[in-house]
């Protein structure tokens, strides 16, 4: 993250809602801040940087979303941050491990709340263990407060405003899929394929990071740290974005608006202020005919069926031959 800072003068480092480790250690304990680790009881009870607070034992996107990983209700959302002492005037830095969406999804519902001072350390708990800086296992607890949220409804984009808005060209849609589900190839919802916007560019989340691969070979075992997960500098993330007006809006989407926030808050940091995440992204919108899309596929269901036949009858087949006990 030192490598994005450096890219904007001093002067404008105010207006940075991405930090690094520095700044962090210089204001996790002012007054007014608070320090959030986003993860679950798993990763927290194994320790949490000095001075740090949670939203429970989930994670904060699973704790701030309902089963469908849809954005909880704002009197729901007051009522969660108010029990652990967050209020909207705060200074929040959110963190959870590097590149990690369960950071950037607080993130955005914050912003959305009303929150004009979120912050989010990318480089996380990975950061701050490499920078050989101490962890904690006490939490800490703060006093209820009250949280009343003043919504910002430019930050969120439903589908009903999607709709309304295909066929803007001031209007710019950013699936942060992969290619393959953009192309319709990986079907994820009941079709596959992307918005039919008039103005939509695919810029997979993933190629802010210095390795786009790099969970990849994290599940592969073929790298055991998540370095590639690094945000790119600031003249990279500029060159990646560099199809899209930052004087126009910008609605992000995915599979179910958690990628996106990650491509919300690199866009935030570089500056563009009309952002919108889209909640119910292609999950809903691709589960419904009716809206409009492209590179449209469905699942052939009569071969994954005549294959689960084949597979039914090898297994009986195995049954058979199999010694007898």
């Amino acid at each position: 993250m030192g490598l994005l800072l450096s890219a904007w003068s001093g002067a404008a480092l105010a207006h940075h809602v991405i930090v690094e480790t520095d700044y962090v250690l210089k204001n996790k304990d002012r007054a007014g801040v608070v320090l959030l680790d986003a993860r679950g009881a798993g990763d927290t009870k194994k320790g949490v940087i000095p001075g740090a607070t949670v939203l429970g034992d989930k994670p904060a996107a699973v704790a701030l979303r309902d089963v469908d990983a849809r954005i909880l209700p704002v009197a729901t959302l007051e009522k969660l941050f108010g029990e652990v002492g967050i209020t909207r005037e705060q200074e929040i830095i959110v963190y959870a491990a590097k590149g990690d969406t369960a950071s950037s999804v607080p993130f955005w519902i914050l912003e959305y709340l009303g929150g004009d001072k979120i912050k989010l350390y990318n480089g996380g708990i990975d950061d701050w263990v490499a920078g050989k800086h101490p962890l904690t296992n006490e939490i800490k607890k703060l006093p209820a407060a009250k949280f009343i949220a003043k919504v910002r409804a430019d930050r969120l984009a439903t589908t009903d405003y999607v709709k309304q808005n295909l066929n803007k060209k001031e209007i710019q849609f950013l699936d942060s899929r992969t290619v393959k589900e953009n192309a319709g190839e990986d079907i994820r919802s009941v079709r596959g394929g992307y918005i039919a916007a008039a103005n939509h560019v695919n810029i997979p989340y993933e190629r802010s990071w210095m390795d786009p691969d790099a969970a990849i070979k994290l599940a592969d075992k073929k790298v055991n740290d998540r370095n590639g997960m690094a945000l790119k500098d600031g003249s990279g993330l500029k060159d990646l974005f560099k199809g899209l007006d930052p004087k126009k809006e910008v609605v992000a989407y995915c599979q179910t608006g958690t990628r996106s926030t990650q491509s919300y808050a690199v866009l935030r940091e570089l500056g563009y202020e009309k952002v919108r995440n889209y909640d119910d992204s292609w999950i809903v919108y691709g589960a419904n005919p009716d809206l409009p899309a492209k590179n449209v596929s469905y699942f052939d269901f009569v071969k994954v069926n005549a294959a689960l036949r084949r597979l039914d009858a090898l297994e009986k087949r195995l049954d058979e031959i199999a010694p007898k006990k």
